[in-house]
């Protein structure tokens, strides 16, 4: 019997082991142990299951070995193999559970263990933990508001559906972390925390452990979820926006001490900018647009007004030239040919700067003019 195994016997070998559970039809592959052992006496389950919730309550561990050693040696002294199709249902039907090397298992056939009589010292049996039906219908609705979609209604499998989906949020966050660390855009911190909230969930190894948390931890599962729900819409549809945002900036910035000439647009200046620097600006990006609003329309007027300062005094520098130029030949009384030679540069440029708009431009046309300048006075002297 497999009673004999458990006797304190060093004499016994992993092959002796073997053949003995073997021989008492513990397990057979070709039977397909699981599928074999569905004839099982609901008073064996109960007395099983009564044995582990005792030791459970106990707080004393009890190995697959000693499960078999104990009902193996009362009075009516099941065989290993009784004793293998109460292990092999109870497992199926979820009621119970293996722990190796601190690890759960859930496997839904218990073969992988009752194959392996030598290991069954190192094997602990636990009752399954479950939350009740209201409990667990609870957990349900919370995972149903946080997902936006059906979940399962059973224990397990609601615990390998929310491990799915937080492992598909764990690369979606990965992802955008790489844009975070460049420092060009906010909520690193946030990435880092939510990476981290999803790592502590998934390392949790007792399956009731996990369902428990989102039963114990609704608040912070759903502050949780919100800050990734705000990652994902920014990473995914506000990074253009963003990124506009700070070209605003930018822009307002080369104008900032005539704007804060302005209280209301100095505000939005200052609000902008800070908006821009938070780590977490979740719940302030929908007035950035009103504050670039506000702001705009006095940058325009301001630089309309530098622009039409540059052009006038761009324009009365180039005219200058021109009627030095124009003086200087003259003077020298040349003829017309060499008179549009030296001016035709400077009237071009004189031209184009009564167009362009940007300042930038017309600051480029005024150190071309200089150039057009010099290159007129050669040509008069040349031909003088």
């Amino acid at each position: 019997m497999i009673f004999d195994i458990y006797q304190g016997n060093s004499s016994l070998t992993r092959l002796n082991i073997m053949k003995i559970a073997n021989d008492d039809k513990v397990f057979s592959r070709h039977l397909q142990l699981p599928l074999g052992f569905s004839k099982t006496e609901p008073g064996d389950l109960k007395r099983v299951l009564a044995f582990l919730d005792d030791s459970s309550a106990s707080e004393q561990p009890v190995s697959l070995s000693k499960v078999f050693s104990v009902f193996s040696g009362q009075p009516d002294a099941w065989s290993g193999a009784r004793i293998a199709r109460i292990i092999s249902s109870l497992f199926s039907d979820r009621m119970i559970s293996c722990v190796v090397n601190g690890n759960v298992f859930l496997h839904h056939h218990s073969c992988v263990f009752l194959e392996a009589p030598d290991q069954w010292e190192r094997i602990q049996v636990i009752p399954r933990k479950r939350l009740s039906s209201c409990e667990l219908g609870a957990v349900v609705d919370t995972c149903k508001n946080i997902f936006g979609m059906d979940c399962p209604p059973d224990q397990d499998d609601l615990t390998h559906f929310l491990g799915g989906f937080l492992k598909q949020w764990k690369a979606l966050l990965v992802g955008f972390g790489r844009l975070a660390e460049t420092g060009q855009y906010p909520g690193a911190a946030d990435i880092r925390s939510c990476i981290s909230f999803i790592q502590s969930w998934l390392a949790i190894p007792d399956p009731y452990e996990k369902i428990c948390f989102v039963r114990d931890g609704k608040a912070a599962l759903v502050s949780f979820s919100h800050t990734v729900i705000r990652l994902k819409d920014f990473y995914e549809y506000g990074v253009v926006r963003w990124e506009s945002w700070q070209q605003s900036l930018e822009k307002f910035t080369g104008f900032q001490s005539d704007i804060e000439d302005d209280p209301e647009a100095a505000a939005g200046l200052l609000r902008l900018r800070h908006i821009l620097e938070m780590r977490s600006p979740w719940d302030d990006l929908d007035c950035m647009d009103d504050l670039i609003a506000r702001i705009k329309p006095v940058y325009n007027r301001i630089r309309d007004e530098r622009f039409t300062l540059l052009q006038h005094d761009t324009l009365l520098q180039i005219n200058r030239m021109i009627e030095m130029i124009s003086e200087l030949l003259e003077n020298a009384h040349a003829k017309d040919e060499v008179r549009n030679m030296a001016l035709v540069e400077l009237q071009k440029i004189k031209k184009a700067i009564e167009f362009d708009r940007p300042g930038s431009l017309i600051s480029k046309q005024r150190e071309i003019a200089e150039e057009a300048f010099e290159k007129a006075q050669d040509i008069v002297f040349s031909k003088s």
